[in-house]
């Protein structure tokens, strides 16, 4: 879980980086070596999420946005 809440944080802090993490997350899957159940994670729930976002999440909003994210990961592990 470690892993997508790492992707998460920095998908929030950086939009070029989220762009990575919503239309190449096979890299990312990749690089940070994630279980078959982390890449559905981050592909399926954690995707829908990172669309929703605004561009840039302001500094202000990042921790809710943070933590909103960190449920949904949360809920999808199980």
């Amino acid at each position: 879980m470690d892993e997508l809440l790492e992707i998460a944080k920095r998908a929030v802090e950086d939009y070029g980086f989220r762009q990575v993490a919503q239309w190449s997350p096979d890299d990312l899957v990749t690089e940070c070596h994630l279980s078959s159940q982390q890449a559905g994670v981050l592909k399926g729930p954690l995707k829908d999420e990172l669309d929703q976002l605004p561009i840039p999440v302001e500094p202000a909003d990042r921790k809710r946005e943070l933590a909103r994210l960190e449920q949904v990961i949360r809920l999808a592990l199980g």
